[in-house]
């Protein structure tokens, strides 16, 4: 039965990185005319309208340390999706992805601020060899540093928190309800984001197909993305989740013709295998 589970969660992985590299390619079109903080205030309103009818009639009273879980859920959620759109603008799209992906080397150190659990010896190694790797990708230079890549990897760790919290309130909480609070937090969020920034909540007609189907596929991807952390541990999913880079790719390079340098892919090696080689230490 386990392995039934692990199965069910690899697959949903794999689904939930192809739409995902969807959603990234159509908030990468929208934000051309449309703020940041607008699209995210959309895509959680009309994912939002979506699921609280599914939550009719399911909600519970939680203890407050569950709350605090779902609202260290939802801030981490929220700032990486704001971090991601924000370097979707100034890098290639793969670039993006591939900072965001590198959300599992941050784990550890997310564990250790939220659980004061050391890491192991044994995981620096390869901790060292993914984030070479970020550099690889980054390759700053004295004369030349692209801030907009830190900012991508600023969404790993966002992502990283949104992950190691919705591990933890899938066993006590319905994944809707997760990604429901999710959605209601990023909402009000984004929209005292819009009122600060002096933007506007308007989006024109002709875009607003292309955020609908970013908020659909958004919807369908974090629905997958919390069954997968329910079904297998992130030991397993994340080494998966890597294939939305090649996803990403394969759109940057047909629509925008980016196609990384030889170094940035000796990067990408890297962080695979120190993704594989992290997983690997997890099972042991």
């Amino acid at each position: 039965m386990e392995l039934a589970l692990i199965k069910k969660g690899i697959y949903a992985t794999i689904a939930y990185a192809l739409i995902m590299s969807v959603t990234a390619l159509a908030a990468k079109i929208v934000q051309q005319d449309v703020a940041v903080a607008t699209l995210v205030f959309w895509q959680s309103i009309l994912c939002l309208a979506i699921l609280l009818p599914q939550q009719t009639g399911h909600w519970k009273w939680h203890p407050r340390s569950v709350w605090k879980v779902h609202f260290l859920r939802s801030i981490g959620g929220f700032s990486g999706f704001i971090f991601y759109y924000y370097a979707l603008n100034h890098i290639p799209l793969v670039e993006a992805s591939l900072l965001r992906t590198c959300a599992p080397l941050c784990v550890p150190f997310v564990v250790l601020l939220m659980h004061k659990t050391r890491i192991p010896l044994r995981r620096w190694f390869p901790l060292m060899i993914g984030f070479t790797g970020v550099v690889l990708i980054i390759q700053p230079t004295p004369s030349s540093i692209n801030h907009w890549h830190f900012v991508g990897l600023l969404s790993a760790v966002g992502l990283a928190f949104s992950m190691v919290a919705t591990r933890a309130l899938s066993k006590s909480v319905r994944s809707q309800e997760t990604i429901a609070i999710y959605f209601a937090v990023s909402a009000l969020l984004s929209w005292l984001m819009v009122l600060l920034q002096g933007n506007s909540l308007y989006v024109p007609l002709p875009l607003f197909g292309w955020v609908g189907v970013v908020a659909m596929t958004l919807y369908v991807g974090m629905f997958l993305y919390t069954k997968a952390y329910t079904y297998a541990p992130a030991s397993i999913v994340s080494p998966v989740s890597y294939i939305g880079v090649v996803f990403s790719g394969i759109w940057g390079w047909l629509l925008w013709g980016h196609i990384p340098n030889s170094i940035a892919f000796m990067g990408m090696l890297c962080i695979f295998i120190s993704i594989l080689f992290s997983a690997r230490l997890s099972r042991g």
